[in-house]
């Protein structure tokens, strides 16, 4: 299944990525070539001065994939990066699948219906959403791995807590978000297995009936104040000194949802209760907890003690978003409009996501026919199993997570505030900026409720019901063919890599750029090629850039000179330094080499190489040039 579903990544191992374009997956790659590096010379791989030259930059933050990178430089240490790379991606696809079937083995105790549960998880869109370049998030497979060490763990096992420590820890080196729904999955395994919930509803009385009638007047007044705006386009005016200002109908909007919500309040006036159970016991759970984040804590300690120097230096990187402008969550129109990764027909459907302004890859929600056939068939016939109670209530938790800040529907915020709104304040959860990704859980939660249909399904009507189920699911979801990206080997890297010259190299245009900002013009293309010639680059590509590699490279003249000229526009005061002043700056920031490629290049930066540096030519291939810095 994994080699079916990255078809025909397994032809082009040596010399294609997966991903339509040359872009963000080359810096999975780049990891790759960083931990043999690093390992090879002693060097801590968290830090890295092989980027951001001559400054370097801390990799904490990054989406590093130390894991992933780890085997590759070890268990696939004697091939190239890129086949290294490329197989443990595949083996990635293979974990998210093996690791379903095992949990959904143990909840279901049937095999067949495990094989369900492993397609619908492992071969799920989300997966081939984030196969086009997001390779850390393709490795879910921890996910369905700690799910597997939960109940054990609830039942005060320290063998099965030390597990889901570990777990944990394995999680840490592979992906920051899934840590983060980790330990949301672990707290809502806690509070289901301590709690018996219950939501009862008081109704209205005389008093609430009478706060409803003002709260209806004033939905009416919303909603005509909106189809006013909606009519005339908005409008501008003054009582007294008071200035009102009505463009658009978003703040009306939220009124809207949340008068609408009270009003349903006071009408039910629900309850929510939590009995403690009766079998639960703390000093027991509490036990467990304890011996699994100490395990998560020491093995994890790199990344800990690491974390804990960015905040000292205070050099901790997250987005800035302010209400409107906060990262948008799935749109619910995607649960209709179909697969936007499926071989055949995801081209007709990624064309319907863009009409709508849909991000196919984090907005996305297709959760397929068969499977979400299945898990209504085990909420309607099979409620009082607990299984299915407790992943309904972990898939609906992380379902209404994913939905984001505002309800999103086709492309439309329609001002419904939710609770992810409040997850921003939350420490740690607050770095897990892209609120759509919870809806991995979700496939989880789905795959389960499928095996326990499929299960039920199997002694009813026989293995054949099985073999459809699974085909039906795989129809659906099958990505194949997967695009893929070339990679080309210039040879004039080679031969930059065999000068005999110490020092960093400048690629022009030269870029810098985050998951937040950017600068110049990156060609993603160099990271890739710094697996062939092995030297520093100046800028570069990382998750997170510590405002003090920004602040150096804003100072240095040389540095923010070629990066204003990679812009396409003049560098402002000072001017761009010149014959023995940027020689000593080339110097200074041990700059051995430039390479130009006059092909991507504004004319005003191919004029100022060569007419104002001290460079002598090297060589040439195709548009670029590869000069030395000489004295």
């Amino acid at each position: 299944m994994a080699l079916l579903w990255s078809w025909p990544l397994a032809r082009h191992l040596p010399t294609h990525l997966p991903g339509a374009n040359v872009g963000d997956n080359v810096q999975f790659l780049w990891n790759f070539w960083w931990m043999r590096a690093a390992l090879a010379s002693g060097l801590d791989f968290f830090h890295t001065p092989y980027l951001f030259a001559p400054v370097g930059v801390d990799l904490t933050l990054h989406t590093h994939t130390a894991l992933p990178a780890l085997a590759g430089a070890t268990l696939l240490g004697s091939l190239s990066v890129v086949t290294a790379h490329n197989l443990a991606v595949v083996g990635s696809l293979f974990l998210n699948a093996f690791c379903a079937y095992l949990l959904a083995w143990r909840v279901t105790g049937a095999r067949g219906a495990a094989l369900v549960a492993a397609v619908v998880f492992g071969g799920s869109p989300y997966i081939d959403a984030h196969l086009n370049g997001h390779f850390n998030l393709t490795a879910a497979w921890t996910i369905p791995l700690l799910a597997l060490t939960l109940p054990a763990t609830m039942r005060g096992s320290a063998r099965s807590a030390v597990l889901s420590g570990l777990v944990l820890a394995v999680t840490a080196y592979v992906d920051y978000y899934y840590v983060v729904y980790e330990l949301a999955l672990a707290a809502g395994a806690f509070a289901i297995a301590s709690r018996a919930w219950r939501v009862t509803t008081r109704g209205a009385t005389p008093h609430t009936r009478r706060i409803a009638r003002v709260v209806g007047v004033l939905i009416a007044i919303d909603v005509a104040a909106i189809a006013a705006i909606a009519a005339t386009g908005g409008f501008v005016g003054a009582i007294g000194p008071i200035r009102i200002s009505a463009r658009d109908t978003f703040n009306l909007l939220q009124a809207l949802w949340l008068l609408v919500a009270f009003a349903l309040w006071l009408r039910w006036r629900p309850l929510v209760e939590a009995a403690r159970r009766p079998e639960w016991a703390p000093a027991r759970d509490a036990r467990a907890l304890a011996i699994a984040l100490v395990v998560f804590a020491i093995a994890a300690l790199p990344l800990v003690w690491h974390g804990a120097a960015i905040l000292l230096r205070g050099e901790y990187v997250s987005q800035r978003y302010y209400w409107r402008s906060a990262p948008k969550g799935i749109d619910v129109a995607t649960l209709v409009l179909g697969n936007p990764f499926h071989g055949l027909w995801g081209g007709p459907v990624r064309q319907a996501y863009a009409r709508f302004g849909i991000d196919a890859i984090e907005g996305g929600a297709w959760l397929g026919v068969a499977p979400m056939l299945l898990a209504a068939w085990s909420l309607r016939r099979r409620w009082a199993a607990p299984a299915v109670r407790y992943w309904t209530a972990i898939g609906a938790i992380f379902f209404v997570w994913a939905l984001g800040p505002h309800l999103m529907a086709f492309g439309a915020n329609t001002g419904m505030i939710l609770p992810q709104t409040i997850l921003r304040y939350v420490p740690l959860a607050a770095n897990a900026r892209v609120p759509g990704r919870a809806i991995v859980v979700v496939y989880l939660a789905i795959a389960i409720l499928a095996a326990l249909a499929a299960a039920e399904w199997r002694l009813r009507r026989g293995p054949a019901v099985l073999g459809a189920i699974v085909l039906a699911v795989a129809a659906d979801y099958v990505p194949a063919p997967f695009p893929l990206a070339a990679l080309d080997r210039p040879a004039i890297y080679e031969t930059l890599r065999d000068r005999p010259e110490r020092g960093a190299l400048l690629e022009l245009p030269a870029g810098t750029r985050d998951s937040f900002e950017r600068r110049g013009s990156l060609d993603h293309r160099v990271i890739a090629y710094q697996t062939i010639h092995e030297r520093p680059i100046t800028g570069g590509i990382v998750s997170r850039l510590p405002p003090a590699v920004a602040a150096a490279y804003a100072a240095d003249p040389l540095i923010d000179a070629v990066l204003a000229l990679s812009e396409g526009r003049r560098p402002g005061d000072p001017p761009a330094p010149e014959g023995a002043a940027a020689r000593a700056l080339l110097r200074k920031d041990d700059i051995a080499f430039v390479m130009l490629n006059r092909e991507t290049a504004p004319p005003a930066l191919v004029e100022y190489v060569e007419r104002s540096l001290p460079l002598a030519l090297v060589a040439e291939e195709g548009p670029r040039s590869l000069y030395a810095v000489v004295d």
